[in-house]
């Protein structure tokens, strides 16, 4: 799984257990569309400055919106553990 698909897993989950949806988390947290933008795929990309604001917004720490099953197997961070892995 790529990480974006698994952040948007994450932020799915978070919505649920909120009751909120993404473009009210994205005005909670950003104060624009970011969040929503980035749930509906416009864009690829969702930078750490605005996850922390999304955990500002929850009452969240980082360690806890990364404390998910869905940042289990992410294929970027399987790659790395790999060639670290692998014999020179």
């Amino acid at each position: 799984m790529k990480f974006s698909e698994a952040l948007r897993i994450r932020i799915k989950e978070l919505c649920g257990e909120y009751d909120l949806n993404p473009s009210t988390l994205s005005q909670k947290a950003c104060g624009n569309s970011t969040i929503s933008s980035f749930m509906s795929k416009d864009q690829e990309t969702l930078y750490m400055p605005t996850i922390y604001s999304i955990c500002l917004a929850l009452n969240l720490s980082l360690k806890e919106f990364f404390d998910s099953q869905c940042f289990d197997d992410i294929d970027e961070i399987n790659e790395i553990r790999n060639q670290h892995q692998s014999p020179q």
